[in-house]
């Protein structure tokens, strides 16, 4: 599965254009520090539109669907690590239904009450 391919998967579910390439980040597990988690780069000012982040697994064949709306997260460069203008995200896939922030320098902040859907593929 691919950020398109996922794109349509989602829209084609919704029933809409709601998701686009310019405000969907998409992820797959990968590997990190003895875990696996999906990673997230955020463009600082990227939160102030809504922004749509699929979490995709390939091995339990399912996309989880983050939406978060315009201007909800407030000063986010104090809620994730981030260098660069970019907030830096690390989402642990050992415990799919707590979605949170494990990276050191964040706040833990919880994605839970953002789960939009989620699909299978």
């Amino acid at each position: 599965m691919n950020k398109i391919e996922a794109i349509k998967l989602v829209n084609q579910d919704l029933h809409a254009n709601l998701l686009t390439e310019r405000n969907t980040i998409f992820s797959t597990v990968v590997p990190y520090a003895g875990d696996e988690g999906w990673w997230l780069n955020i463009p600082l000012s990227g939160f102030r539109q809504e922004q749509h982040f699929l979490l995709c697994s390939e091995r339990a064949k399912v996309i989880r669907h983050i939406r978060i709306k315009a201007n909800t997260i407030l000063s986010p460069a104090t809620r994730f690590r981030s260098k660069d203008q970019m907030a830096d995200v690390f989402i642990s896939a050992k415990n799919a239904k707590r979605l949170v922030d494990t990276l050191p320098g964040g706040s833990k902040f919880s994605f839970d009450k953002y789960v939009f859907g989620e699909y299978s593929f």
